[in-house]
């Protein structure tokens, strides 16, 4: 009985301590590593957030300026011709930009300021498609909808523009517009003319495929 009794309660063999210790050891390592791995990875996620952020901030900035630009273009109001003309000048940049807005602001008649006239613009879609943060420069695409007004009938009509960005005393201005094909009806969108083109080429202002309109009348000015 009493060797029965000493054999259990005697201490661990060298061998047993040998094991214990060792699967302690690795226990600890486990848990070193996967601290460190969420550290490290910690670490680089929030790098990479924080790389990236600034590249992401510019490119909504460029972005809200170019929607902003696409706006302002196709909003004038005939009967406060001079607030919608500085608007557009808030919009733009460069000296080619700048002297054919004054060129075309010149131009405009009395008549013009009196038809009673007004177009005003929103934002469908729009994406930048290219955008240096070195530079400060973007390209982008804006589709926007504008609906022209006169004293005897109104008019919708759809557009996209490529507009190019620079960023200037920290605003993004655009120095180049290009249209993306013609304006496209939204009232009568059966009258517009089809185009031929090319095969697979689609055209963003397009309602169907495969058709344009042509371009939005002017407001009557009242002369010859």
């Amino acid at each position: 009985m009493n060797s029965s009794t000493e054999a259990l309660e005697s201490p661990a063999t060298p061998g047993q301590n040998k094991t214990a210790k060792i699967l302690l050891a690795v226990v600890t390592v486990l848990a070193v590593a996967a601290l460190a791995a969420a550290v490290f990875f910690g670490y680089g996620w929030g790098q990479a957030l924080l790389s990236q952020k600034p590249t992401a901030d510019t490119r909504d900035a460029a972005l809200t300026g170019a929607q902003q630009a696409a706006v302002n273009l196709n909003t004038v109001d005939a009967a406060n011709i001079d607030q919608s003309f500085d608007n557009m000048k808030s919009s733009i940049t460069g000296d080619l930009m700048l002297n054919d807005l004054e060129q075309t602001r010149s131009g405009i008649t009395d008549q013009v300021r009196q038809s009673g006239a007004k177009s005003e613009a929103e934002v469908l879609h729009g994406t930048v498609t290219e955008l240096s943060t070195d530079e400060n420069t973007a390209t982008a695409l804006v589709v926007i909808a504008t609906t022209t007004t006169w004293p005897d009938r109104v008019e919708r009509s759809k557009l996209t523009m490529r507009l190019a960005m620079e960023e200037v005393d920290g605003v993004w201005k655009t120095n180049k517009v290009d249209p993306i094909g013609s304006r496209i009806s939204l009232d009568n969108p059966s009258t517009n003319p089809v185009i031929p083109s090319e095969p697979g080429a689609t055209d963003p202002n397009a309602v169907t495929p495969g058709t344009e309109a042509t371009p939005a009348p002017q407001p009557d000015s009242g002369g010859n």
